[in-house]
């Protein structure tokens, strides 16, 4: 492949990385909530309280 070629396929593939990355760092936060809500709500049924 030639240097140009390099740079063209960089390009190409280095904006859907960064992309996801970026995805993957915004979802962490709500996953991380949302793990923290599950074992809330398993706590309270251990406890045998009703939650509704």
């Amino acid at each position: 492949m030639e240097q140009m070629e390099w740079v063209n396929s960089i390009g190409n593939v280095g904006f859907p990385i960064v992309l996801v990355f970026y995805l993957l760092a915004r979802l962490e936060k709500g996953f991380t909530r949302l793990e923290l809500v599950i074992k809330e709500l398993v706590d309270e049924v251990k406890r045998g309280k009703k939650i509704w």
